[in-house]
């Protein structure tokens, strides 16, 4: 059955999804889909300043999208729970791959994969 929305959970859901819905965001997230990087990691990783990831990385730990951890002077992240990845990839599917058939067959493919890793409840 569907989850009810009250005002108070309506608020925070769309404060994590304008989190998400950025460019740079998304592609912090889908660098550290598999695997915690530091914040140098992923710098490389985005192609942009350490300022600018920084910035982007306080929003979404700030809204519990990340988690992270330091390491004598290194700040490692990783997502925080693997259902902001199935998100992703649920949106990708959605909204990038093409109309038909295909969609549905990839949709079913990612589902898949998802169930195959370990997730976060």
């Amino acid at each position: 059955m569907a989850t009810e929305f009250d005002e108070g959970n309506i608020e925070k859901v769309a404060r994590c999804m304008k989190a998400l819905a950025h460019p740079l965001r998304l592609k912090v997230i889908v660098a550290l889909r598999d695997r915690e990087l530091s914040v140098q990691e992923l710098v490389d990783a985005v192609g942009t300043t350490q300022s600018n990831v920084s910035q982007h990385l306080t929003i979404m730990r700030d809204k519990n999208i990340l988690d992270s951890r330091r390491e004598a002077n290194q700040v490692f992240y990783r997502v925080g729970d693997c259902k902001v990845l199935d998100l992703v990839a649920l949106t990708r599917s959605i909204f990038c791959e093409a109309r038909g058939v295909h969609l549905l067959d990839d949709l079913h493919e990612d589902l898949d994969d998802l169930d195959e890793r370990d997730r976060t409840f």
